[in-house]
């Protein structure tokens, strides 16, 4: 049994057992206490109890102070997906009493609910039909509607809202303190979540919690986790400081974000800004589109057609690009960056000496930075010009190249090339060391590239095979 699972039941047998006795509830009662969140207009919230939505289950409607004939709200319902005993009702819990009545203070409907515990998931199917079909007759949008989930209640919840037969009027849901959806259960990319962990259940939801995130972008799902440091399970209702009180206020923030209109800007959208911003989506087509539409209506923006040029190179169409970027020279570009372009694309296009050119005027205009050094560096090598290559790694070396396998790794297995082809060995094997460390460990290579075959019959070569082997297993 999981932990929210079994705070829950601490709370049913707390109620069971003052209702049983017929006893005033406990302080030490967990259910006797509200939202630690307040604001003035709570105490004017309008409040219709036990408006039946399916047979004898009933809703509790807290709507705002300002609300009057013929409003509609947007509103947010607070699920019970456990159950209701019958000698007490989830919504006569304090928390399920204050929060609601929060909700309607910042202008929008709260309901908390009943249900039968022996039918959960027909239970809110029921109630969204309800809500879509009658809510405008107590003041609800039902085309606006958001949910709040807390503890136990977060599992068949999650069940109902990842489904399809979840209502497509739901447009946000904020989990408190629950477990994770199960494995199987798929996350849905149309419905934004908030997930708050709280840091008292880290212990108790294991693996599932540290795990979501990466389902989550995974199924490039719009949701928001919410690490709630130093608080323990339940504490919208128990913990009574100005911490729990700003994790609170996001929550509001994010139903009524998703649920009331966005301000829009002054100003009409700009196809520029689209443009700018399919650039920076890390999707080269996509951005490779938006700025062929953009050079045809504007063939004079020679910054257009340095970043048209640089998306062709990514894509690897050689050709186009060159053409792009000549045309940006044409149109009086400056600086490194369209010598640096076009460099690349020479190497792509294996035209090293007129890649060497290039790069060396975008080092000269100030891009001395290692990747550029590396680049200069293996069109020298290209050339055989193998003792100015191995100068040139070495500034990209005083300049910082990042570890990794394909970066100082690489660099390093280059030289290594460059030193055998100058037949100096021992620095080759010097080389070939630092490749494997920086984790450079491809074997095929090392075993068939001809830049190494003058030393495979040298015995520090099998040393070098043997720590690939060890690597690689």
């Amino acid at each position: 049994m999981n932990r929210t699972t079994l705070l829950a039941l601490i709370f049913i047998f707390s109620v069971n057992l003052f209702a049983q006795n017929n006893q005033p509830r406990s302080p030490l009662d967990p259910t006797s206490w509200g939202v630690v969140y307040d604001v003035p207009a709570t105490k004017n919230v309008k409040v219709k109890t036990d408006v039946p939505y399916s047979g004898k289950l009933t809703i509790d409607i807290y709507s705002p102070p300002s609300a009057k004939a013929g409003d509609k709200f947007p509103a947010v319902i607070f699920l019970n997906a456990i159950g209701d005993a019958p000698d007490h009702k989830l919504k006569t819990w304090e928390i399920y009493k204050s929060f609601p009545r929060l909700m309607a203070a910042h202008g929008m409907v709260g309901i908390s609910m009943e249900t039968d515990m022996t039918r959960i998931q027909e239970c809110l199917r029921e109630l969204f039909d309800f809500l879509e079909r009658d809510g405008a007759k107590h003041g609800i949008d039902g085309t606006r509607l958001g949910v709040y989930a807390a503890s136990a209640n977060v599992t068949q919840s999650t069940i109902y809202l990842m489904s399809e037969k979840a209502s497509k009027n739901i447009k946000a849901a904020v989990f408190f303190y629950g477990g994770a959806p199960s494995p199987e259960t798929k996350i849905r990319k149309d419905l934004p979540v908030l997930f708050i962990l709280a840091e008292g259940d880290l212990a108790g939801l294991g693996q599932s919690s540290t795990n979501l995130w990466q389902r989550v972008t995974e199924a490039r799902a719009p949701w928001t986790l919410l690490f709630a440091a130093d608080m323990p399970h339940a504490f919208d209702g128990l913990t009574d400081n100005d911490e729990s009180r700003r994790i609170i206020q996001q929550a509001i923030a994010f139903w009524k974000s998703n649920l009331e209109p966005v301000p829009q800007p002054a100003e009409k959208p700009s196809e520029a800004r689209a443009v700018v911003a399919a650039m920076f989506s890390n999707n080269p087509n996509k951005a490779a589109e938006a700025l062929a539409q953009w050079v045809s209506k504007n063939p004079k923006d020679a910054e257009a057609h340095l970043q048209y040029g640089f998306v062709l190179f990514q894509l690897r169409r050689f050709d186009e690009a060159s053409a792009v970027y000549e045309k940006a020279l044409a149109l009086g570009a400056k600086g490194a960056g369209v010598y640096l372009g076009l460099g690349q694309i020479r190497l792509g296009q294996k035209r090293y000496e007129e890649a060497l050119n290039y790069l060396t005027k975008a080092t000269e205009l100030g891009r001395q930075n290692s990747f550029v050094y590396g680049q200069l560096a293996f069109a020298q090598m290209s050339l055989n010009r193998n003792e100015d290559a191995i100068k040139t790694y070495e500034k990209a070396f005083e300049v910082g190249i990042p570890p990794g396998a394909n970066t100082r790794g690489l660099a390093y297995y280059n030289m290594a090339c460059l030193y055998v082809r100058l037949k100096q060995n021992d620095k080759a094997f010097e080389m070939l060391g630092k490749t494997v460390d920086e984790g450079f460990v491809d074997r095929p290579t090392f075993e068939t590239d001809t830049d190494l075959a003058p030393i495979r019959s040298d015995s520090r070569f099998q040393q070098i095979l043997g720590r690939l082997s060890k690597t690689t297993n």
